[in-house]
């Protein structure tokens, strides 16, 4: 009976006691959570562990577990932050650094991954076949062609302006293009990219003017001989002029893993341009004919009056252009964060680039994820902004499809870390991108890409009597199919 007084006495006290009581439920959620790890039962391991969380528990063991299924159910952001968790309460624990590693190389952040590599263990290293030493990562070849469809044709009545007197435009016609690079391992945190692009592109300029010829109009016949009168006969005239423009381009980056979360990009991407272009120019001149002459020949008397026409001529024009970036890639709780600023002179016109986007997960794995981006430009009275949306998703184990859209006024931005510049003087207003990646083996990947651009081109007209030049725009589309190889070592 004493026994029985004294157990009841004990239990009165700590019944309400929180610390006992809460430290009992550590205890047992720690030991379920514990058996369902070891059983490899992945999905109750984060769904116990997310019960715990959610009241409160924040220790090693929770986070390493939790980690570790997210990896095994290919949640890698899950398990990125888990595992970041962890190794904030151990910082050198080889366990959580392993599996760090490996989530880094699934979500293709090598960089921070290099990071990481320095708290490896040698067993680890081994296992994920590290080495100190400079690595070829892979190399690609992509072959496009793009055609342009023009929805008004440049005759007379549209390339002359209201007063269908002058105008001039460059009409587009075709571009194919090429380009392959290389990716470098220069060490566990350092790699580079360097590539090479050729285009080359049709293209017609096209001239809209009043052709002037003096023209007999009447004769009037008298006893002493023969009088002429004149008149200056106007004519619609559309000129075309056939270049070949060639661009060549190198491009080159290097990304620096700083921290786990944080890597850095610079680039630059250097153009060289070699076209001819026509150019026309007023040249003033004369016309002379009889005016009258005498039958008996004792006189003939001629008139001289100012005749103006068009001259056309064909100059060959070399430039260089470049973009130089430097970007941030910062690893957060709901995906990746971009930052990036970039200078450049294209055309002759220097611009500043403003560049923020977010790569996001809805469900938490590779199989559905997002990029949302927003850029500033600024340069030559222009303030524009472009906004981008990408869409990636698995088809299948090893093959993806990637669809992506953006509006603005395309021109002089650049994008993909300036790999990608609209130098044209088009103006894409609206590109739309679908690409399949396809990997036919564990080296080899093929990619099949369409694009479709509508944008607007500008062409210039004047009218008499004060010269002045106005100019307007012509709407355009534009489609580019594009068709890659890739091998990876």
């Amino acid at each position: 009976m004493f026994k029985f007084f004294v157990i009841s006495f004990f239990c009165l006290l700590y019944a309400n006691n929180p610390i006992l009581s809460q430290t009992r439920d550590f205890v047992r959620q720690d030991s379920l959570l514990y058996d369902s790890f070891v059983q490899n039962d992945w999905e109750l391991v984060i769904a116990q562990g997310n019960q715990m969380i959610d009241q409160g528990f924040d220790y090693y063991y929770l986070h390493i577990r939790m980690g570790i299924a997210a990896y095994n159910t290919a949640r890698y952001l899950l398990a990125r932050n888990h595992l970041q968790k962890a190794l904030s309460f151990y910082d050198k624990d080889p366990v959580a650094n392993s599996y760090l590693f490996g989530t880094y190389l699934m979500l293709n952040q090598k960089n921070e991954a290099g990071i990481v590599r320095t708290n490896l263990t040698e067993s680890a290293k081994l296992y994920w076949e590290i080495t100190n030493r400079f690595k070829v990562e892979s190399i690609h070849m992509d072959v496009g062609l793009q055609s342009f469809n023009h929805q008004h044709p440049l005759d007379f009545a549209t390339l002359s302006g209201s007063k269908k007197y002058y105008g001039q435009s460059r009409e587009y016609n075709e571009q194919t293009f090429w380009d392959a690079g290389i990716s470098i391992s220069l060490s566990p945190g350092l790699s580079a990219y360097v590539g090479f692009q050729q285009i080359q592109i049709r293209a017609d300029d096209i001239f809209a003017y009043h052709q002037y010829e003096l023209t007999r109009d009447l004769a009037a016949y008298a006893d002493w001989g023969v009088s002429y009168y004149y008149k200056i006969d106007s004519s619609q005239q559309v000129q075309r002029f056939a270049h070949q423009i060639s661009q060549q381009s190198f491009y080159g980056n290097l990304t620096l893993g700083i921290t786990r979360n944080i890597s850095l990009t610079t680039a630059l991407h250097y153009i060289n341009w070699d076209q001819t272009q026509t150019q026309a120019a007023v040249e003033q001149g004369f016309a002379s004919d009889t005016a009258y002459f005498f039958y008996d020949g004792s006189e003939t008397v001629y008139f001289e009056v100012p005749l103006s026409k068009i001259v056309f001529e064909n100059v060959r024009i070399k430039s260089n252009e470049w973009v130089i970036y430097l970007g941030s890639r910062i690893q957060s709780t709901v995906g990746e964060t971009t930052v990036a600023a970039s200078v450049a002179k294209i055309d002759g016109t220097k611009y500043l680039q403003l560049d923020a986007g977010q790569k996001y997960y809805p469900f938490g794995n590779l199989n559905f994820y997002g990029n949302t981006s927003l850029s500033y430009l600024n340069g030559k009275s222009r303030n524009d902004w472009l906004f981008s949306q990408n869409i990636y998703v698995r088809l299948f184990k090893q093959n993806w499809f990637e669809a992506s859209w953006s509006h603005g006024n395309h021109c002089g931005f650049n994008s993909a870390s300036a790999y990608l510049v609209y130098n044209t003087p088009y103006q894409p207003q609206n590109r739309l991108n679908a690409v399949l990646h396809a990997s036919i083996s564990k080296n080899l990947k093929l990619r099949l890409s369409y694009s479709r651009l509508d944008g607007r081109h500008k062409y210039t007209s004047t009218d008499l009597p004060d010269g002045s030049f106005s100019e307007d725009f012509l709407t355009y589309k534009s489609n580019l199919i594009t068709g890659g190889i890739q091998w990876n070592f």
